[in-house]
């Protein structure tokens, strides 16, 4: 009896970890960046590429659904959107990244961080990569590393 119980608060406690908390949800608006063009020299930009990458608009956009576990997900820039629906946690599936190839995606959620992994399902130069998302103060913070180089984006929420 101990262990059908021990176990019903493991599945209840999984169950509820599988969801984004609300403090996600939202618009949130690139505010600022520290670090980025170092992180986008080690993965390999040219100084070109690095300067469209750095004056790009970005926007990170969670929306709730119907369903209590699953989000929908876009990144907006002024090059590029991508629109990921239906994300569960922990769930892998396939979607465009921002270089237009196909990547198996998978969110997430470890003490209170978000995690946005990629691997790049094509061949080219896309290197399979991990985002962290957390709050810093008033910010929407997305840490990204590279080579021991890492990047910071700060996001602000819009009203």
């Amino acid at each position: 009896m101990c262990a059908k119980i021990a176990l019903l608060l493991v599945l209840v406690g999984a169950a509820s970890a599988a969801v984004l908390p609300d403090k996600f949800y939202g618009t949130f608006d690139l505010d600022h960046s520290e670090n980025f063009d170092e992180y986008l020299t080690a993965k390999g930009y040219g100084w070109f590429t690095r300067k469209l990458v750095t004056f790009a608009t970005f926007k990170k956009v969670f929306t709730k659904t119907s369903n209590k576990n699953l989000f929908d997900y876009s990144n907006l820039t002024s090059k590029k959107d991508v629109h990921y629906k239906n994300v569960q946690l922990g769930k892998a599936f396939q979607g465009e990244g921002l270089d237009s190839t196909k990547h198996e995606i998978t969110f997430t959620l470890k003490d209170g961080h978000l995690f946005e992994h990629h691997k790049p399902l094509e061949g080219g130069d896309a290197k399979e990569e991990t985002y962290e998302y957390l709050f810093d103060k008033e910010f929407l913070l997305v840490r990204m590393s590279f080579n021991g180089v890492e990047g910071r984006r700060f996001y602000k929420r819009l009203p």
